[in-house]
C-alpha cells in the first residue's frame, strides 16, 4: 500500500500524462474540489462537488489554460493530508498571454481516496493573463473609491 505522499505524487503523474480517469478513480464520490480562483472571472475557479465536479474542473482548465511546465516541488505529508508547493508556466488560451505562478495544493485523504482538494492559485497572475494587460489599469483609483464611499 502506498503512503499519502506517494498517492498524491501518482495523481500529479496522471495529470502530467492527461489521465483524468486515474484522478477520478482515486477520488471519493463526494469529493470537494475547491479553487480560490473567482468563478465569475475564471471558469475553473470556485467549489465543485463529486466526480462530475472533478471532471468539470479539468474540462474548464483545459479549455482555458495551456501548461508548458508544471512542477510540484515540495510534499508535506500527514496522517490524512498532503500539502504540495509548486509552480507552473502556462498560457491563457483566450489571450495567448503567458504567466508564471507559485501555488499550493492541499489534499485530504481518507481510506485511500482523495476526499478534498483545495487549490490556491496566484490569482493575480491568472486574471492578468486571462484578461490581458495590467489589470490594475482598470481598477478604481484609491481617491475615487474614497470619494464614492463618502457619498
Amino acid at each position: 500500500m502506498m503512503g499519502n505522499v506517494q498517492f498524491v505524487q501518482s495523481l500529479y503523474a496522471a495529470f502530467g500524462r492527461g489521465d483524468v480517469d486515474y484522478i477520478v478513480a482515486a477520488s471519493d464520490p463526494n469529493i470537494a474540489w475547491i479553487s480560490n480562483a473567482d468563478p465569475a472571472l475564471l471558469s475553473f475557479g470556485g467549489e465543485r462537488r463529486g466526480i462530475d465536479g472533478v471532471r468539470s474542473f479539468f474540462r474548464e482548465l483545459a479549455a482555458n489554460i495551456d501548461t508548458d511546465c508544471y512542477q510540484p516541488r515540495e510534499f508535506f505529508g500527514g496522517p490524512d493530508f498532503v500539502a504540495v508547493l509548486g509552480s507552473s508556466i502556462s498560457r491563457s488560451r483566450g489571450t495567448g498571454d503567458p504567466f508564471e505562478e507559485e501555488w499550493i495544493h492541499l489534499f485530504r485523504i481518507m481510506n485511500g481516496k482523495l476526499t478534498e482538494i483545495r487549490i490556491f492559485h496566484d490569482t493575480h497572475a491568472l486574471v492578468q493573463a486571462h484578461f490581458g494587460g495590467d489589470i490594475h489599469s482598470v481598477t478604481v483609483a484609491p481617491s475615487e473609491a474614497a470619494a464614492e464611499l463618502q457619498q
